[in-house]
């Protein structure tokens, strides 16, 4: 599968409307041929749905560029390691809000293409997804499909986190079916 963009490692395209919605981890190494690629596919709407927190440590550097609209909506809940699959349950649960509907309006509602992200590209911004594709009319499957596209672009670096995080279980980090399919029954 891999990413659209080579400095990130999780940027795809949702399975609906070609570039209309591009789901990402966060692009804070793109190159110039990179950035105009965006502006050249008319991805210019950028929502970050890191925490208050996470972007004060790392900014978006299309944060005040020009040709970007860039919003910043943090998902509730998101940005911690689980501790076990029953707390990423709840944390998917959680994120599930208010918020969460504005986040997807926005989305939605965007006159350009739009690019959203978290950190991994994974959690956040699969839930987002997965919600998003709902709305839009897609099939469990293909929702899952998508989901799971994940696990195959971050396996590597997954694996690499938690060898240097000896106390990270990876069957909870890696994206698993049943996560993303508790959270389209709940809504």
């Amino acid at each position: 599968m891999g990413s659209l963009l080579k400095s990130t490692l999780n940027t795809r395209a949702l399975p609906v409307g070609g570039m209309r919605y591009i789901r990402s981890d966060a692009p804070l190494s793109l190159t110039e041929k990179e950035i105009q690629w965006l502006l050249d596919n008319d991805i210019s709407t950028l929502v970050d749905l890191r925490s208050a927190e996470e972007l004060k440590r790392t900014p978006c550097p299309l944060q005040n560029m020009a040709g970007f609209t860039y919003y910043h909506l943090p998902v509730a809940g998101g940005g911690n390691t689980p501790k076990s699959r029953e707390h990423l349950h709840m944390v998917y649960r959680g994120m599930i809000d208010e918020q969460m509907n504005i986040i997807l309006e926005t989305i939605l509602n965007t006159t350009s293409n739009v690019m959203y992200f978290c950190t991994a590209g994974k959690d956040r911004t699969g839930v987002v997804s997965a919600l998003l594709l709902k709305r839009l009319g897609v099939s469990e499957n293909i929702i899952v499909e998508d989901y799971m596209k994940s696990k195959e672009n971050l396996l590597d670096m997954l694996t690499s986190y938690v060898k240097d995080h000896p106390e990270v279980d990876i069957n909870i980090i890696i994206p698993q079916e049943e996560n993303i399919r508790k959270v389209l029954s709940y809504t």
